[in-house]
Order: structure tokens, then sequence, then C-alpha cells
């Protein structure tokens, strides 16, 4: 019951369109039931009398055969196309209200999947995150169109067409319920079986997705080693399993099928006994029989349907299942309730105690206290695992320390709405991520609304300008997926102009370098070096030439700080800073 309110949540903005569409269900459910009774007047009233001498019901002329035939089938035709027409537009509107769900359910999934902190990405598959957006989050449209107006419907047309067979033959209208208890048993005995293994099949999909998602996006690595079998034996694998999980699914579809079909066939059957039984005996005529017969596969049809409904609705459970695993999660870096504000302008940046461990980790940064000063450079330095790139993560609140603070302006960053921090920050990484569109649209990234003089004028601070109007259609060049159409070095600079045009007060570099040949490395620390003049900046990375540059520079062992100053102070020491150095020019 719970999941189905969750559910149920999505539709309510559009409440008025489902009670337009309730309307239009229930008129074609009562058109619905019209349609035997032209049959029933052709085989007791136009057929016995050939010569003419025919009376309608509803009036007192008298037709004669021709015209009474004519018109009574035009009468059925007429109640089929109304039947039809208000069928369409009741189906029409459902079907809208269900895309209305389905566009709200995954815009909310989505969103809060942006929201989520890294630790919840670091735990999963981003396959499988896209995969719940996709396809698992259709469960909502399914459940409400499958599952609640279908259930709505078959009951309006199950009661309806039940209390006009008791008004023609209490007796038989209580023998085509017989086969209702076995119904019954037959759905809680697949039902069960329906959402376990459905469940099973989306967790395969999923696999097989992820698994095709990593094959494609490691295409140079599979290339580059030869590998392309073994992507495709491992891809056939997860094909395999996901192939026996949907056969298993559809095969329990196949038996609860063939059981509901048998259980409806044996209550026909019954029924044509007795039913012949009591036109025999001039209880019923024959067009009575045909009405109650076609009234039969009324009754047994939404039967029918509320049985395949209850295994469709399980199988959408499962699924939704999915999606709310996802909006339960809980937000471990979460905003403040009453969010201070920044003050406007740099600040200075305080580490008081600050320790960090992943879940299930050891701790990665223990007791770290130091200041950065408005405007100043400070680089951090250390072998690997020793904590630097955590410890720049949690400046934008990407993760938030397990002990100790971190402040700007004196502020706790907890305190600070994330939106807002991070709007007071540029981040270049150690491989600058492409989005699949042009060199303007991954520059204007940086920041919403840049003009194109100010795009163009942070690719020349960023000296990119020159390779980007050499390409084929200058800042309207597609970079491709991830960039692929760029080297890595334009990939950077693409990077550095973005932080160029955010123009935010504190600048975050992860590595920015490393992934670079010496002769681009020394283009770009000279670029660096210009946009690290303005901003408070803290640059992570193992080159120490280019730590040099920096005001101060930390020195981290494993997650400890063991020694920070300018470089030349740090080399005369000759201690941890000296000993990265001599490994890194020996």
């Amino acid at each position: 019951m719970n999941l189905t309110l969750r559910i149920l949540r999505y539709y309510r903005p559009f409440a008025g369109k489902i009670f337009i569409a309730l309307s239009l269900l229930l008129a074609a459910t009562a058109l619905n039931l019209l349609k035997p009774w032209p049959l029933k007047f052709v085989v007791d009233s136009i057929v016995p009398s050939p010569s003419g001498g025919i009376r309608f019901p509803w009036g007192d002329g008298v037709w004669s055969f021709s015209n009474a035939l004519a018109l009574t089938c035009g009468a059925l035709v007429l109640i089929h196309l109304l039947w039809g027409a208000v069928n369409l537009a009741q189906t029409y509107t459902l079907i809208e209200v269900g895309l209305q769900a389905l566009l709200r359910v995954r815009t909310e999934l989505y969103a809060y999947l942006q929201s989520l902190p890294l630790r919840f990405h670091d735990a999963r598959r981003s396959s499988d995150s896209s995969f719940r957006v996709a396809y698992d989050a259709q469960a909502v449209q399914t459940y409400f169109n499958r599952g609640f107006a279908t259930v709505l419907g078959s009951l309006l047309t199950l009661f309806g067409t039940f209390f006009v067979m008791w008004r023609m033959s209490p007796l038989l209208a209580l023998l085509s319920l017989g086969v209702i208890p076995f119904l019954m048993m037959a759905i809680v005995r697949y039902a069960g079986r329906i959402r376990q293994e459905t469940a099973a099949l989306q967790a395969q999909e999923s696999d097989v997705l992820a698994r095709a998602s990593e094959g494609l996006s490691s295409i140079r690595v599979v290339h580059a080693f030869g590998r392309e079998s073994h992507e495709v034996d491992l891809f056939r694998r997860e094909c395999r399993e996901a192939l026996e999980a949907n056969l298993r699914l559809s095969m329990t579809n196949v038996a609860s099928t063939l059981v509901v079909g048998t259980l409806l066939a044996m209550g026909t059957a019954a029924l044509l006994w007795a039913g012949v039984g009591e036109v025999v005996a001039g209880k019923m005529t024959l067009g009575d029989l045909l009405v109650f017969l076609a009234y039969l596969g009324m009754l047994y049809s939404p039967l029918e349907q509320l049985s395949y409904t209850a295994w469709s609705m399980e199988g959408a459970a499962a699924a939704a299942q999915r999606v709310f695993e996802v909006l339960d999660t809980p937000d471990d870096v979460p905003d403040a309730k009453h969010p201070l504000r920044l003050p406007a302008g740099t600040g200075t940046i305080e580490f008081r105690g600050v320790g960090f461990r992943y879940p299930r980790g050891d701790e990665v940064l223990r007791g770290l206290d130091f200041r950065i000063a408005p405007g100043e450079s400070v680089a951090v330095v250390g072998g690997t695992g020793a904590g630097k790139t955590t410890l720049l993560s949690l400046l934008p609140r990407f993760y938030d320390p397990t002990e100790g603070s971190i402040s700007i302006h004196g502020i706790d960053l907890r305190n600070v709405a994330k939106r807002e921090l991070r709007a007071r920050q540029a981040l270049v990484l150690q491989e600058t991520v492409l989005l699949n569109g042009t060199v303007q649209e991954n520059i204007a990234y940086g920041r919403a609304g840049a003009s194109n003089r100010e795009i163009e004028r942070a690719a020349r601070e960023a000296q990119a300008d020159e390779f980007i109007s050499a390409l084929p259609k200058g800042y309207q060049t597609p970079v491709g997926e991830r960039g692929v159409m760029l080297s890595g070095g334009q990939r950077q600079r693409i990077g550095i102009a973005r932080a160029f045009l955010r123009d935010a007060p504190v600048l975050l570099l992860d590595e920015p370098t490393s992934a670079l040949d010496a002769t681009t490395e020394r283009e770009l620390l000279d670029v660096l070096g210009k946009l690290m003049s303005r901003p408070t900046t803290l640059l992570v990375t193992h080159r120490l030439h280019a730590a040099h540059r920096a005001d101060r520079i930390l020195v981290l062992e494993r997650g400890r700080l063991v020694e920070e100053g300018k470089g030349e102070e740090l080399m005369a020491q000759k201690g941890a800073y000296w000993r990265l150095w001599q490994a890194a020019n020996g």
C-alpha cells in the first residue's frame, strides 16, 4: 500500500484530467454493456418475423423486416462507434497523464542523483543509475496505466455486467462466478514469483548495459591490447544470464496464462451446459442465451485482465522499488536547514583537526590544521595515497570531513549551501571532462549565461583561442563524446578557459598537468600561473617544479601534514619534501 501511495503522489497534479478520464471510462463501460442487445433483438424479434410487423421496444411503430434489420444493424454500428470514440478519448487521456507522471519521476530521480554526494556514486556503477532513470522509472507509468486504470475499468465492467446478468438469470449469474476462488488462488500463487523474477531480470539487464557501456567507453584500451574477443565473451556471458532470467519470467507468464485461460474455459463450458438446459426448458430464449454468453465474455475478460494486471503490477513494483531505493538514499552531505550566506570576496580558508575516512576503508586524512590566506596560492604534495585529492574534494563538499571542520570567512562549510559554496569555486581536474557538444558550449559550462565575447576572452586568456580558431567550425566545432576529437592539451586548455570564465574567488587545481608531455606542461604552467594570480588557490600536484610556483607548499604523508613552507625552505630542511624531490629527479 505504501508503494502504491508513493506512486500515486506523482499523479496529484493531474487530478482534473484523471476525473475526466474516469467519467469517459464510465460512459465507455455503459456503451460496452449495450453491445449484445442488437443481436438479441435480431434473434428473438426480427428472424422469427420475415413478413414484417416488427415493433421496437422503445416505439409504437410497426416496421418491415428489411427496415427493422437495417435499423438494428445501424444501431449496432453506432454503439460500436460511440464506444470506440469514448474509449479512444479516455485511453489517450490516461496515457498522457501516465507519461506526464513518468516525466516527473524521471526528472526527480535524475535531479536527486545529481544532488547525491560522490560517496554514493563511488559505490555504484553509473550505468546502473542510468538504467534506473531510463527503464525502472517506467514502472510509475505501468503501475497506473496497466494497474490502477485497468483495475478500475475492469471493476466497472465486472459489476455492470454482473448486474445485467443477475437481472436476466440469477442462477446462471452465480454459476459464472464459480471460477473466481480458483482464479484468486492462481493470482496469489504466481504473483510472488513474477515479482522476484522481474527484479532479477531488471538487475541482469542493468548488468548488460553496464558491460556494454564499460566496453565501449574503453574502446581505445580494448583495441590497444587486442582484447576485443575477451570483451565480447564477457558481454555474451552477461547477455546469456539476462536471457535465462528473461526466459524464466516468460515461462512463468505463459504458465500463469495457461492456468487462467483453462479456468475461464471451464467456467464458460459449465455456463453453456446450464444455459442450453434453460433454453430447452423454455425458461430462456435463444437470444437471451446469446446475450448471456456475450456478457459472460465481458465478465471473464475483466477477470482475466485483473489477473494479468496483478502480475504486471508485481513486475512494476519490483522496478519501482529500485527507483525508490535511490530516492530513499540519505544525502550524507546535506545542506543545513538554515544555511548561512558567505560574505562577498575572498576569505581565509581554515582546516581545524580535519580527518576523513571512506566507508569500510582506512583513515585517509588525520589531524590537518592549516590556514590559507585570501589570495594565497598553496600547493599540496605527497606520495601516492597521501590524501591530496581527498583533501581537495573536501572544499567543494564532495565529501564532508569525518572529523574536524573546514571554514571560509570563519563559517563552517557544513553551514553553507552547496550550490552557493561551489559557485564561489572554480575547479580544473587532472583530465578535463568535456560534454558531447561544441567548444563554445563546453567553455560556457563554466558560467551559465556568458556572452560570446566573454567566452572568447576566457579562451584567449587560456591560450586556447589559436587552436580553436583553426578548428573546422571554430567555436562551433563538436568535440565528440568526452572530447575525443581534441588532444589532451587542448582539452586541458578548455578546462582552464572554463576556470577563467568562472572567475571565482577560490581556484582548485587537481593535478592539472600530470597527464601532459613536458612541452605542453610548460606552456600550461605559464597559463596556470596567470590564472592563480587572482583567486585563492589550492593546487594538488606531484610535479614539484609546479608546486615551487606556489606561495606555500604543504607536504602530506599518509594523510598527515608533516611539513609546510616555501619550496627553497623545505629543500634546505632536507625532510619529506627534499626526499620527494630526490625521488623525482634522482
